[in-house]
């Protein structure tokens, strides 16, 4: 079917510019509306399921900073094919997120804005009650917004057909494999999951914008899947030697296999703003392998016994947290923080397996391959569907 050149909505007329995506959902095109000039991306699709039409509903009702603004929605009545088609339009961004890291590493000082902007997005959704479950660097992306004759990039999250309420967040395989949170993986399908699934897939995608690698990379889902429950996340990302002290701990927290220790959105925003500086090109100053600080004789209590008033609020339950104020807390906090890794248990995570076919979903079935077909890279493949 040729596509239009132009589009009536809601008694607005847009002028189709290109078609820039195209699925089995419908197509988008990139379009301009003749009354103010605006260029909009218009969402053409051939069905909606009633949640999508709750969830663009309340799109409407609102403005969002970080999330894709949506502008209008209509269902019309098409006399050629006798059937009805939605059509959506949202704000038109140029690119993606992974698009811009393919071709522009991503720079020091722009790293804690990219984190600022995306972690805001996440929060705007989740006070709308609601989990995004595909956070992945194809699904940021970038808006140009001129102020002044300066163009200042705005990340903003989209796609949001894999959106779901908190209080019906069933254990699912919804995502991208990469991105996926260890509870996402389990085949119980009558425990819930929280909306920390989202600062999971968060974590992967910041380790992978430092060092343009998935951390959990892999051919085949078995193989990603292996490595999400079972890899050494603190280790690898120990192995940043480039990368800021205070950002490998943020990392840890958001990557933490346990949802309930997993960090929190207010906490994972305190300490962006705290970090004036990350370095990705220079040895950060503190000493990342504790070697100076294994030839100390410290004679601390157990963190179960230190008083409650040395954590000024903060969850000392969770060994991997990093307190917000480092230069504000007293010596014996200091002291506790910097306790040598080494002589920690850690924490278990959640169902580990030895072996990923241990994991009841993948008993008795074949190892296939992801389908990589019309992928831009081998790092997102979507999800494959597996034989019995």
């Amino acid at each position: 079917m040729q596509d239009p050149s132009i589009l009536k909505i809601n008694s607005k007329d847009y002028k189709i510019l290109a078609r820039i995506g195209e699925g089995s959902f419908g197509k988008v095109y990139k379009a301009q509306q003749f009354q103010n000039n605006q260029t909009v991306a218009i969402k053409v699709q051939n069905r909606i399921t009633e949640s999508e039409k709750q969830l663009v509903n309340v799109f409407l009702k609102n403005k969002f900073k970080n999330l894709v603004n949506i502008f209008d929605y209509e269902e019309q009545y098409e006399q050629q094919t006798q059937k009805i088609r939605i059509i959506i339009v949202m704000e038109y961004c140029r690119v993606s997120l992974y698009d811009y890291i393919l071709k522009n590493p991503l720079k020091p000082k722009d790293a804690r804005y990219v984190m600022k902007e995306i972690i805001n997005g996440i929060e705007e959704l989740h006070k709308l009650g609601l989990a995004h479950r595909d956070i992945k660097p194809e699904n940021i992306l970038i808006f140009e917004l001129e102020d002044q004759g300066r163009i200042q990039e705005i990340y903003k999250i989209c796609d949001f057909g894999t959106t779901k309420e908190f209080d019906k967040l069933v254990t699912k395989q919804v995502g991208t494999p990469y991105y996926l949170a260890p509870e996402q993986i389990q085949n119980n399908q009558q425990e819930l999951y929280s909306e920390s699934i989202d600062i999971w897939a968060f974590g992967s995608v910041m380790y992978e914008l430092f060092t343009r690698t998935p951390l959990f990379n892999g051919n085949t889902a078995i193989e990603i899947y292996d490595k999400i429950m079972n890899l050494n996340i603190n280790e690898k990302i120990d192995s940043l030697i480039d990368l800021d002290f205070k950002y490998k701990q943020l990392l840890k927290q958001m990557l933490n296999r346990n949802p309930q220790y997993r960090i929190k959105i207010q906490e994972i925003k305190n300490l962006v703003n705290e970090v004036k500086s990350i370095s990705v090109d220079k040895k950060p100053k503190v000493n990342i392998d504790n070697t100076f600080f294994k030839e100390q004789k410290l004679k601390l209590k157990p963190p179960t016994q230190v008083n409650q008033s040395f954590n000024n609020g903060h969850n000392l339950q969770n060994p991997q947290f990093f307190p917000q104020n480092l230069n504000k807390q007293n010596n014996i906090q200091n002291q506790r923080t910097f306790i040598n890794s080494q002589n920690q248990q850690p924490r278990k995570p959640i169902c580990v397996y030895q072996n990923v076919c241990q994991i009841p979903q993948f008993q008795n079935q074949q190892r296939n391959f992801l389908h990589f077909s019309h992928q831009k890279r081998s790092s997102a493949p979507e999800m494959a569907n597996y034989q019995q």
